[in-house]
């Protein structure tokens, strides 16, 4: 048997060829490929960072909390009032 029986003509241009495909069906679809990339990166670099420190994030809640309360204390009550009645 020949050895170059199996062989196909253009076969290195067939993974670029899908991933030309992949990127039109993603755009034709409306999904942004900067986006999705963005998202992925995000999504790495957010399963690689530590976690941040419990003292400091329990601090920045309750100081959080403080200002939404005092800011809804200063602003009271801002829903509108039925003007027919």
């Amino acid at each position: 048997m020949s050895r170059h029986m199996f062989t196909f003509h253009y076969v290195d241009v067939l993974p670029m060829l899908g991933l030309a495909f992949v990127f039109l069906w993603l755009r034709l679809t409306g999904v942004g490929v900067r986006e999705l990339f963005g998202e992925a990166a995000l999504t790495v670099t957010g399963h690689l960072r530590r976690r941040p420190n419990p003292a400091a994030e329990q601090a920045l809640r309750a100081t959080f909390a403080t200002l939404d309360r005092e800011l809804a204390e200063i602003l009271g009550d801002r829903t509108p009032h039925d003007r027919l009645g």
